[in-house]
């Protein structure tokens, strides 16, 4: 199977997708397109041979609180941090467990490290939705926020470097 990444459109049917998690579902189907007009950019996973929507993830400019940070990403860095968030991430249960999942999670940190290359950014902020995803993304060499085991980061350099791709 092949996928493609898109922007979230009018044209595509998305209730569909079942991840598993009530709250991604929904946020998806009710609240998303709605989402782009305040800043969030949603872009979805979508079955090229199908047509049908098998995940989505959505990301937003954000500030972090310096003190929030682990010393080793926050040293040097001003009061407020320039970040993407990677707001939702989520894959249809048909699809977990295949491997699609970080596949996902790559397309969706192309997207940020090219948004970041147009509007700045030097952290990845992730907010999970709970434990398991938490490991899912600490897995892939994010780290928690001490205050708060559901918030992960990641230096944009870090994930240009494991990308393959320059940066700045």
């Amino acid at each position: 199977m092949t996928y493609r990444v898109e922007a979230l459109n009018d044209a595509h049917v998305l209730d569909r997708l079942a991840c598993g998690n009530a709250a991604l579902d929904d946020w998806l189907k009710l609240h998303a397109r709605t989402a782009t007009g305040q800043g969030t950019r949603t872009y979805v996973l979508v079955d090229s041979a199908t047509g049908a929507v098998v995940g989505y993830f959505a990301i937003a400019p954000h500030l972090l609180e310096r003190g929030a940070t682990p010393a080793q990403i926050g040293r040097g860095a001003p009061r407020q941090i320039p970040a993407i968030l990677l707001a939702k991430l989520a894959l249809d249960q048909r699809a977990q467990g295949t491997g699609i999942g970080s596949e996902l999670l790559v397309r969706a940190l192309e997207k940020i490290v090219d948004a970041a290359r147009q509007a700045g950014g030097k952290l990845v902020v992730v907010d999970a939705i709970d434990h398991a995803a938490a490991k899912f993304y600490q897995h892939y060499g994010f780290e928690t926020l001490p205050r708060n085991p559901h918030r992960l980061v990641m230096k944009m350099s870090t994930v240009a470097k494991e990308l393959g791709v320059p940066w700045p």
